[in-house]
């Protein structure tokens, strides 16, 4: 009976050593997987960082260069104003069409 105890306690013992291996190897293999994935992770976000640097760059090489400041916000700023500039002009330019094509019936 005792022989049986100890038996059935070292199954138990080994049992559970096999089931603490199992859940080890499972918990190092998502430690594994999630290793990868925060690193692709920071690779795109570092490459979506990049595609929006260049972006700035190419908008603020578009703009006026006697500026000193080329921050980002400075660099939306100045696109935001030629913008609304530009919108001034269309507006403008498409009322002087009308203007001229309404002339254009009269003659």
């Amino acid at each position: 009976m005792v022989a049986d105890a100890q038996s059935s306690d070292s199954m138990a013992g080994s049992s559970g050593s096999a089931a603490e291996k199992h859940v080890d190897r499972c918990l190092d293999k998502r430690a594994q997987e999630k290793a990868p994935k925060k690193n692709h992770k920071a690779e795109r976000e570092k490459l979506k960082r990049d595609q929006l640097n260049d972006l700035f760059v190419e908008l603020s090489s578009m703009l006026d260069h006697d500026r000193q400041n080329r921050g980002k916000a400075t660099v939306l700023g100045d696109v935001a104003r030629v913008l609304r500039d530009l919108i001034t002009q269309v507006e403008s330019l498409r009322k002087e069409q009308s203007t001229l094509l309404t002339e254009r019936q009269y003659v």
